[in-house]
């Protein structure tokens, strides 16, 4: 009996394990050669597994595209859960430095999510815009959470949202472009790192919505 179970769990950490490789593969070619050019094959090659398991486990490289997407919805809401982004006197800053961790967490999530852009086909996929929709609910809760007299109460979530995520996308695209560069370059480019850029974006941000001069939070 104690063998069996043994060789249950041994079996379910490899699926585990599996899965993970195929994510990281399918993020890596997703954001260096975007997800037209990226085939099952090549997936599974760079995952270092048989061409059968990507779709077994994801059924095929558009929901694992949506799956890593949603793997970084679901870190964002985990944090605003654990931070109780609703009761903070200034949740707007909090979202940011929510977002931004959350593209953080994967590693080539953003020049993944940058490349794509470009693609209406991708873009404009049912699971796919279903994926960001839910990524934008933690932005409309934020502005639902201002005070009434605030202005950007009536503001679009999607405007605001996009204010945030396309600063921090960029951001990190761009300094993993100058780091690259860094060696040849004449003269050194100063990069602030990405808790410096995160809190000004939070302060902007939250200036912006509240129309006022506040204090750092």
């Amino acid at each position: 009996m104690t063998t069996a179970k043994t060789q249950s769990r041994r079996k379910q950490q490899r699926s585990l394990d599996t899965r993970a490789a195929i994510k990281a593969a399918g993020a890596e070619l997703f954001a260096t050669q975007g997800f037209r050019a990226t085939g099952v094959r090549d997936i599974a090659e760079r995952a270092g597994c048989n061409q059968a398991l990507v779709s077994y486990h994801f059924k095929g490289k558009g929901r694992l595209y949506d799956e890593i997407l949603s793997d970084a919805v679901a870190e964002a809401q985990r944090l605003a859960r654990a931070g109780d982004l609703a009761g903070s006197d200034y949740p707007e800053r909090d979202l940011v430095r929510i977002l931004s961790h959350a593209i953080a967490s994967q590693n080539h999530l953003a020049p993944m999510i940058l490349r794509e852009q470009m693609d209406p086909e991708r873009l404009l996929n049912p699971n796919t815009a279903n994926t960001l929709r839910s990524f934008m609910t933690l932005t409309e809760d934020v502005l639902n959470a201002l005070p009434l007299d605030a202005e950007a109460r009536g503001w679009d979530p999607q405007i605001v949202h996009l204010a945030i995520v396309g600063p921090l996308i960029h951001y990190t695209v761009a300094t993993r472009m100058r780091e690259q560069v860094a060696g040849s370059l004449d003269r050194p480019m100063s990069t602030p790192d990405l808790e410096e850029f995160t809190e000004t974006l939070a302060a902007m941000l939250s200036r912006a919505l509240r129309k006022e001069e506040i204090a750092s939070a």
